[in-house]
């Protein structure tokens, strides 16, 4: 079904015309109670009319508005005021596009007006500033409240990216690096007692753990470099079948690649282009990681590539299907298909590496007959 014949996909396409929104703030406005109550909250406060518009919010919340959408906020609906990604997909706007499914802030606005209770939903937002994307990670919470007998929804919003960071630094440094590194402790208590065949076989997988403990801790740094924008790019010249077998040998010893298989197809000619090698084999090694957590065991992952006459196409292929909610909220900070905590990072570090680093693009296509790939397109010039 076109949208061009939907009006919304999730939440009502219905708008409070601008004259009913003026009635509306005149209501609250004639209530000072109300307007020191939004001030008091120590983050930011909206309030909604049954239509999911903005009728009033503390200062707290105008940081997060650009400023060239501040003289008109008024009418406008919580993704529209903060410039979300997916808020003009649809011409009815905010909650109305398929992606808006998965939006906690949107599901708690609706169940809140349906059933009349408090909700509280965990939500992830992509929105533009300054012309970058950012990642949002929020808690929010929605409640009924009635001014002059009048039904609004106060819409309170608590940023969490600090506390999602910790949770995924915790599962990297308590669970990945320490496994790893109780591997390299476990090798070593062996060599004491070790010789011959097996010596040799200690001796040739000690530098292997060792390289994949530092890499660990790596990515993790180069991450936080990332978000904050102090990472410069070491642009040279790379051959690109050099990074496909890089990017390829990265997790064949890794327990994740246990009983799988990753099958790296090579250029018939290879081709020289421009891109920082670390960040390019790490982004891919995470496309690859990602793949092989989706696959079972005896399943095959392929890398490979393809090239144009502008572009370059590196593919990651796993016989997997994600399901459409889980491709709705791909690439977004903290996001996980996964149950335990402080997962997500993976396809959120690599389109913050390709797009704002490598000036490239990650896309991906998931389906019962092409299963999954994801797909690097990066400039060949």
């Amino acid at each position: 079904m076109s949208t061009e014949t939907v009006e919304s996909y999730f939440a009502s396409p219905l708008r409070t015309t601008e004259e009913n929104i003026l009635l509306e703030r005149q209501i609250i406005e004639r209530n000072p109670t109300v307007l020191e109550l939004l001030e008091g909250f120590p983050d930011l406060a909206l309030i909604l009319n049954q239509n999911r518009q903005l009728v009033a919010f503390n200062s707290k919340a105008v940081e997060y508005v650009p400023e060239e959408l501040r003289p008109c906020v008024y009418g406008m609906r919580p993704g529209e005021a903060i410039d979300c990604i997916h808020a003009h997909e649809m011409p009815a706007g905010c909650g109305t596009s398929k992606f808006c499914k998965e939006c906690g802030a949107v599901k708690a606005i609706v169940r809140t007006n349906n059933t009349k209770e408090a909700t509280i939903e965990e939500c992830r937002i992509t929105r533009n500033k300054d012309k970058v994307e950012e990642s949002l990670d929020l808690r929010v919470h929605t409640s009924v409240i009635n001014i002059e007998g009048k039904p609004f929804t106060l819409f309170t919003i608590k940023d969490i990216a600090g506390e999602k960071r910790r949770y995924a630094l915790e599962r990297i440094f308590f669970h990945d690096v320490l496994n790893t590194a109780g591997a390299l402790d476990g090798l070593i208590s062996l060599l004491p007692e070790s010789e011959g065949d097996e010596l040799i076989e200690i001796s040739d997988t000690l530098p292997k753990v060792s390289s994949q403990l530092i890499s660990e801790i790596q990515a993790q740094r180069q991450l936080l470099s990332a978000e904050s924008g102090l990472l410069t790019p070491e642009i040279k010249p790379l051959s690109l079948n050099k990074i496909l077998n890089a990017a390829g040998v990265l997790y064949k010893g890794h327990d994740v690649a246990k009983n799988k298989n990753i099958t790296t197809t090579l250029m018939e000619n290879d081709i020289t282009f421009q891109s920082d090698e670390t960040l390019l084999v790490r982004s891919i090694g995470n496309l690859i990681k990602n793949a092989l957590e989706a696959s079972k065991e005896g399943d095959e992952v392929k890398v490979s590539a393809a090239v144009s006459e502008k572009e370059i196409f590196i593919h990651v292929w796993n016989n997997s299907v994600m399901p459409m909610s889980v491709q709705l909220q791909m690439f977004q900070r903290s996001f996980s298909t996964k149950a335990s905590k402080g997962r997500g990072i993976g396809t959120y570090s690599v389109k913050l590496l390709v797009e704002q680093y490598l000036k490239g693009k990650i896309s991906f296509v998931s389906g019962e007959e092409e299963k999954t790939t994801f797909t690097i397109t990066l400039n060949r010039n």
